[in-house]
Order: structure tokens, then sequence, then C-alpha cells
């Protein structure tokens, strides 16, 4: 069932991104309206099935923040500039400055890493935190360094895997931005 949520949630975010970023008009205020441009989320080293993509840089990151039943999700996503890949973390909890979430493991936190955040449904192209390959568990780590007001910066790592038991990894990652 978490493993579902996660999914679903982590979905539902990366289209609401897709959707803010396409907006048509003449309307200057779009971009400070939009979700999407409220943050940027970047990983020095990223790869999928044992290969090196290279460094990952989206600069229409969102952060953003919600409660409901007594309890908070942080969920951070941004797709690569020019590309499909895309990194979605999803942190039970509310945000703090010096705050460590665990990924993997059996706690609820996690990331999903795509390599196509279009096609949601084929798991293939999904990489989890809560997957484990042959030899590996799937885990890691989003440490908040920063927070000033709505303001939060951090960084994180991961090692995630597909059905297929093929992994993706994200290393010396970092965001920076306002929740929404």
């Amino acid at each position: 069932m978490k493993k579902l949520f996660f999914y679903l949630f982590a979905g539902l975010f990366m289209s609401s991104i897709l959707f803010s970023c396409h907006r048509d008009g003449d309307d200057e205020n779009n971009n400070a309206n939009n979700a999407g441009s409220s943050a940027t989320l970047t990983a020095e080293n990223y790869g999928f099935d044992g290969s090196h993509a290279g460094k990952f840089s989206s600069t229409a990151a969102g952060i953003v923040r919600t409660s409901a039943a007594g309890m908070t999700i942080v969920t951070i996503s941004g797709i690569r500039d020019g590309g499909k890949e895309s990194i979605n973390m999803v942190l039970y909890g509310d945000v703090a400055a010096n705050k460590t979430y665990t990924l993997g493991n059996g706690s609820q936190n996690g990331i999903v890493i795509r390599k196509d955040y279009q096609n949601v449904t084929d798991q293939a192209m999904s990489y989890s935190t809560d997957n484990n390959g042959t030899n590996m568990t799937g885990g890691g780590e989003v440490k908040i360094t920063s927070v000033n007001g709505n303001k939060v910066e951090g960084t994180f790592y991961a090692v995630g895997y597909n059905n297929s038991g093929k992994e993706a990894y994200a290393e010396q990652g970092k965001f920076s931005g306002t929740i929404n």
C-alpha cells in the first residue's frame, strides 16, 4: 500500500509540474505563479542500468508541503532540463534545518528516479528506493541543510531499483527553493 501511495503521489505531483510549466498565454505573472519555477534540483552524477548519464539539472523543480489529518508530506521533484528523466522525493514530516530523512529499508520516505516522467505506468522505467536488487538494497538519504521561512535547501543521494532489479542512482544531489 505504501508503494502504491508513493508512486501515485509522485506521479500526480510530476503531472502538476508538467502542466504548470507548459501554460500558454502572454501573462508575465505566469512564471511567478508557476509551481515548477520555484526551485532547482541537481545531482552531480546519475545513471541507469550500469551506465553513467552525467549531471542531472532541473531549473524548473518544485517543493510542495501538504498537510492533512495530522500528517505532513513534503515532495521535491524535478525534470531534467532538456530531457525526460525525473527525480521525485517524498518525505514524511515537515522540514527543519539539519533534519535527515533515511530512504528505503522500511522507512516511509523515498525517491523515485524515472527514465521518462511521462511514462509513470511502466515500472521498468521507474527506480525506487523501496525496491531491492539481487545483492543490494535500495536506499539513500535526504538532509535539510537550511530553512529560512519557506525557503529550504538540502542534499541527497539515492540508489533505487526497478521491477526487474536494475539499478539507478543519484549522487551529490542538491536542491533549493521555496516551499509551495
